[in-house]
């Protein structure tokens, strides 16, 4: 429609602080500005957007794991409260053909396969069927019309399995699995392709735990994962997302320290 995608990010400047700025990236320009500042500590939360908005949803505060949402809105920088989900959960989620999905996650206590839809209209949540795996730090998306769920922690490991949920017969059926097991990977769609991106392969706890510079795509029509250029460092916890026709890398964790750095990636010359 000849309007610039614009790019939003909302930040945290460490885990004892949580999330502060909401930044905006102008893919002409090439420019971040300041955007706004959030409504309140929140760190590991999931964000959406419908109707130009921004919905921010879970999360924790520091001290306890949160079932609240809120929505801004950048054109008057205004926040609005809206309905609690039901579990407090920090996780990811994403919007399949207009509702919101939050998809596993942890609860403080427990890791979750239950899922919640937001519906716009009637401005409630209801739950949906579960997924066969709990999955936190999981790496979600919508392709098709459906909603796919990657990798993530089950509580003792890292996971490589994903599935689908198909909201018209509300099923999850598992795929092909990735190449790598993956927690806290970035995950976005371009050009009828999932691609996983960054991530970790066992909880911090364990000593041979790596940070992860890979990137693999599925293919949904042949349910098989291919390895492509990987990123130009590790990335754990990436936002991943499609700007324009590339896939865009943002922030993330290497291991010391939390980065600001983003990198494109073009799927035609498979180059970041």
């Amino acid at each position: 429609k000849g309007t610039v995608p614009i790019l939003y990010t909302l930040s945290y400047y460490s885990i004892s602080s949580g999330a502060t700025t909401i930044e905006k990236y102008d893919l002409r320009t090439n420019i971040w500005i300041q955007a706004g500042m959030m409504n309140g500590r929140r760190l590991q939360f999931g964000v959406a957007v419908i109707d130009d908005k921004l919905f921010v949803i879970g999360g924790r505060d520091g001290l306890k794991t949160l079932n609240t949402v809120e929505c801004y809105n950048p054109k008057t920088k205004a926040w609005t409260v809206l309905p609690p989900m039901s579990t407090h959960r920090h996780g990811l989620v994403t919007v399949l053909e207009g509702p919101i999905y939050a998809v596993g996650g942890h609860d403080g206590w427990s890791y979750l396969n239950t899922v919640e839809r937001w519906d716009p209209q009637s401005q409630q949540w209801t739950f949906v069927a579960s997924m066969s795996i709990a999955r936190s730090t999981v790496g979600v998306a919508a392709l098709n019309g459906k909603l796919y769920s990657v990798g993530g922690r089950d509580g003792s490991s890292c996971l490589s399995s994903m599935e689908y949920y198909d909201p018209h017969t509300n099923k999850w059926n598992m795929c092909a699995p990735m190449c790598k097991r993956r927690g806290g990977v970035g995950v976005a769609t371009c050009d009828g392709f999932l691609y996983a991106v960054g991530g970790h392969d066992a909880p911090a706890s364990n000593h041979c735990s790596r940070l992860l510079d890979y990137v693999e795509r599925y293919d949904p029509k042949t349910d098989t994962w291919t390895m492509v250029a990987p990123l130009s460092m590790p990335r754990d916890a990436v936002g991943v997302c499609l700007l324009g026709d590339k896939l865009y890398a943002v922030g993330g964790y290497d291991g010391q320290t939390y980065l600001n750095t983003m990198e494109a990636y073009d799927p035609q010359t498979n180059e970041w």
